[in-house]
């Protein structure tokens, strides 16, 4: 016995089959040196799809009771590495009883005999006659068997419907328990009723994968319909001048914006370089984007471009007055350098570093130097900056490569002579990607920032126009080097009255702005903002007494919301309801000093 896991096996049909049990192959080729003869095998499909591997089938329990009766008319293998048979069904046969299971199963078999019948029977012949149609209609259809229905179309004997319902059931990809219903069939009619109705199945297969692929097909064909004509109209509109490819309108929008920009010579130079080199390539090349994006930036820096600056000592006065109260040797500081920006008409070449505490208005200052110079403002952190990259810029070769932020600073504004303020210089880390400190030394440099040399530009740009300011907590973490180029300012605390005056004039009416509280609801003393700066607030800054007034207006609010109160007075006696217990209840840690 040889049992089939996938599929029977059919009357009329030649099948390769592979075997792998070594007590059976030894048998075949035995048999077939000794006898000369090809021998006879029972070919019985078992009732479960799979089984584990190395588990021999040994009872015919396992197997279903009708199977095919096969001749071998070829053996070709080798015994230890399995035989391969090519069998051919003769008929079908009904097991009858097991010979012996060891070392394989053997059984004893009948052949099976189809029920008589009358194949001139109308009924057959319909049967018949409707089999060949429908896979005349298969045939037409592109379909997995399509060659294999065309030679039984020429060869099948439509005289022998029994051969004919076993051949076509054969070819078509039915489930195995129908293919076995049909093997099981002996009444012919019954038969030729099950072939037909797996062919119907395939033929409605064979209906819907064309469909499918014919939408396929009109899908692509609308594609490739829509490309064709969109290349065509583009050829059209180019001809009549109406449009110009996106290679040719990025040379022309290069070429003028060369026009208008007052470029030096090595940058221009640079800029027809790779104008030239991008008429070279094409569209699809990644190198293109690479080459687009640096001209994009090569042509968007403000070269010659600068603002008309503002040296009127008395105006700038005004503005620091507006923006700031107290820090009158700041201010005095400030002055006396825009007063010799003017004597010498230009503030060039300046770094300038503001140091003191936080909250005491270092970057505030430095809005208002920009503002009294007429300049444009623009500010970037350098706390924590490890990276050499973020202030020289990228290599090229990289993806995703920017320029530094100095020449993103010049492209923002749109200037080459703006105000850079490099926040929290202090604190400018150090890792593996380099030392940012000492990248900045180029930049800060009067002597040498004429020159910059970005990374990611590769051509040299001129610094020497841009005022320069930076923010400290501390002098101790700035590197000596960096220290040296630049001046310092030192921006000391505000007093307590400089509190008093800020807190009434400024943070009041921002905070009440932001509470959606009234001036007239809230009325707070100016005894209680003393008490407020002295028990609460006595950082040199005030950033934590703004803090503090935020939070007496947003309980005000709360009160007023839920109608606890219309109006609100606040005063030394009531301030503690409001910011909670004093910070600094007294002055003095201990009342009498101790011994």
């Amino acid at each position: 016995v040889i049992p089939v896991f996938r599929r029977p096996i059919f009357p009329g049909i030649a099948t390769p089959i592979a075997l792998t049990n070594p007590a059976f192959c030894e048998a075949i080729l035995k048999l077939k040196s000794t006898t000369g003869s090809y021998p006879l095998v029972g070919i019985f499909m078992t009732k479960q799809p799979t089984r584990e591997e190395g588990t021999p089938i040994t009872s015919t329990e396992d197997l279903h009771q009708i199977g095919c009766l096969g001749q071998v008319v070829y053996i070709h293998g080798v015994q230890s590495l399995g035989v391969q048979l090519l069998v051919a069904g003769t008929g079908r046969v009904l097991i009858t009883g097991t010979v012996r299971t060891d070392p394989f199963l053997t059984v004893s078999i009948e052949r099976c005999q189809d029920r008589p019948f009358n194949k001139d029977d109308k009924n057959i012949k319909a049967w018949v006659l409707q089999i060949i149609a429908t896979m005349k209609n298969i045939v037409k259809l592109e379909h997995s068997f399509k060659e294999q229905l065309q030679t039984a179309l020429t060869q099948v004997d439509v005289n022998n419907p029994s051969l004919l319902a076993d051949i076509t059931a054969s070819m078509t990809t039915a489930d195995r328990d129908s293919l076995q219903n049909v093997l099981n069939a002996l009444d012919v009619q019954d038969r030729l009723s099950q072939s037909l109705r797996l062919l119907t199945i395939e033929l409605d297969q064979a209906e819907l994968q064309r469909s499918i692929h014919k939408q396929m097909e009109d899908s692509v064909s609308k594609i490739q319909r829509k490309h064709f004509l969109t290349e065509q109209l583009k050829i059209i509109k180019k001809e009549l001048g109406l449009e110009k490819d996106d290679k040719e309108e990025l040379i022309q929008a290069v070429t003028s914006k060369m026009a208008s920009m007052n470029a030096p010579e090595a940058a221009e130079k640079v800029i027809q370089e790779q104008l030239r080199k991008l008429q070279m390539l094409e569209p699809t090349s990644p190198e293109f984007n690479v080459t687009r994006t640096y001209l994009d930036w090569l042509t968007s820096i403000p070269w010659g471009v600068s603002t008309e600056e503002n040296f009127d000592v008395a105006k700038a006065a005004k503005v620091l007055d507006k923006d700031h109260y107290g820090m009158k040797d700041v201010k005095d500081r400030i002055l006396e350098f825009i007063a010799v920006g003017k004597l010498k008409g230009s503030v060039q070449g300046r770094i300038i570093c503001f140091v003191g505490p936080p909250g005491v208005g270092k970057t505030s200052i430095g809005q208002s130097v920009a503002s009294s110079l007429n300049r444009k403002f623009y500010r970037f952190s350098v706390g924590g900056m490890t990276d050499v990259a973020e202030i020289k810029g990228h290599r090229r070769t990289y993806v995703g490569a920017m320029p530094g932020k100095a020449v993103q600073a010049l492209k923002s504004v749109g200037c080459n002579n703006p105000v850079i303020m490099l926040d929290e210089i202090d604190k400018v880390g150090k890792g593996y990607q380099g030392d940012p400190a000492s990248a900045m030394l180029e930049m800060l440099d009067p002597a040498q920032n004429a020159e910059f040399l970005d990374h990611y530009l590769d051509t040299p740009i001129n610094l020497s126009q841009v005022l320069f300011i930076c923010t400290a907590n501390s002098l101790s973490t700035i590197p000596g080097p960096l220290k040296d180029r630049m001046e310092i300012i030192e921006v000391s605390g505000y007093t307590a009255d400089d509190k008093v005056h800020i807190a009434r004039n400024h943070l009041l009416p921002a905070a009440r702005s932001d509470a959606g509280v009234k001036a007239s609801q809230v009325i707070i003393s100016t005894q209680a903002l003393r008490t407020l700066i002295t028990k609460y607030c006595r950082e040199p800054g005030v950033r934590n007494l703004q803090k503090q007034v935020a939070k007496l207006l947003r309980k005000a609010a709360f009160l007023f919301a839920t109608g606890a109160a219309d109006k609100l007075s606040i005063t030394p006696s009531n301030l503690a309801t409001f910011s909670g217990p004093p910070v600094f209840p007294t002055d003095r840690i201990y009342d009498i000093t101790p011994p």
